[in-house]
């Protein structure tokens, strides 16, 4: 009796494991795709973008902020990150972090 309670809590957790992480995965080239058309569309391309950086977290769901958020480094600008988040299937603009000054920042909308 214990051992079989055992292997189904055990078979729970490693389906919840599997589920969160295929989650995570797909969820992060979805927003790196909405990031890309968000950024094609304003003129950007591969050549002006340094690196997109997608971050999930379920601690935001609880707290009911946004799960997803995404810093972007442009190839003309290393010192600056530009935040960005995921509502409503849309990308918002979050904020600028760095050591540039805010009168210098090339990418500000």
């Amino acid at each position: 009796m214990k051992k079989k309670t055992l292997i189904i809590i055990a078979s729970i957790v490693v389906f919840i494991a599997l589920s969160s992480s295929i989650y995570v995965f797909a969820g992060t080239k979805n927003a790196e795709k909405l990031m890309w058309e968000y950024l094609e569309a304003k003129g950007y391309t591969t050549e002006h973008i340094e690196n997109i950086d997608v971050k999930h977290s379920f601690l935001n769901i609880i707290l009911s902020y946004n799960e997803w958020a995404i810093k972007v480094q442009y190839a003309d600008e290393p010192n600056a990150l530009y935040m960005f988040t995921i509502k409503d299937g849309q990308i918002k603009e979050g904020g600028i972090s760095g050591s540039v000054d805010k009168e210098d920042l090339k990418h500000k909308n």
